[in-house]
């Protein structure tokens, strides 16, 4: 599957123990944003759906190619949605070390350059006609997917997708914009703030 992803709160204090707040997802649940965190976008999100299916070891952000390891030992998925327009994926991989964190994003990056070619129009599937960097926010590229589910490759949707990497851990927003055109960039700045303090508390 090509695109997996698919006013502020404080972050709550580290876990007073290696298992305090884990799940059966390995992963604490509390590194998660909340709601209120997401990239804003003048719509509420609703509760978060955390996706009991989540493959955190073959799945990675969009352009990852479905099915190859990703090398992560743990992770969790979950979407926030808004009533019309907007989805925001949330998700995060825990890996054994801090290398294998950089190896992930290595990967990620190199298919990121081959995303359009892999993926043309065509009669089923999702065919993606532009990845580009639309912005910086605390350091964190700020990407743009223009997308379209086949065979409607003329009616476009789009991923702003902001990943960050910090220590063994990593955390992707991938919000996907169903309004079709080029619509302006959602700002992330906030949401990339959030991402690092809640990595620094869980996941040092």
């Amino acid at each position: 599957m090509l695109l997996t992803a698919l006013p502020a709160t404080a972050v709550a204090a580290p876990p007073s123990t290696a298992q305090a707040g884990a799940t059966e997802d390995g992963v604490d649940r509390r590194v998660l944003l909340t709601k209120a965190d997401q990239p804003p976008v003048g719509e509420s999100y609703g509760d978060p759906w955390v996706n009991p299916y989540s493959e955190p070891g073959v799945t990675g952000p969009s352009c990852w190619e479905y099915g190859r390891g990703t090398g992560a030992s743990a992770g969790i998925s979950a979407r926030f949605s808004t009533p019309t327009w907007f989805h925001s994926y949330n998700d995060v991989w825990v890996f054994p070390s801090a290398d294998d964190a950089a190896a992930f994003e290595r990967r990620w990056r190199a298919d990121l350059a081959t995303c359009v070619d892999r993926n043309p129009p065509g009669e089923s599937g999702t065919a993606v006609s532009e990845v580009a960097k639309v912005g910086e926010a605390d350091g964190v590229e700020i990407l743009r997917v223009t997308a379209a589910t086949n065979p409607y490759s003329t009616m476009t949707y789009h991923f702003w997708v902001a990943m960050v990497r910090q220590g063994r851990a990593v955390y992707a927003v991938q919000l996907l914009d169903y309004r079709h055109g080029d619509p302006q960039p959602v700002p992330f700045d906030g949401t990339v703030a959030k991402i690092k303090a809640k990595l620094a508390a869980y996941y040092p």
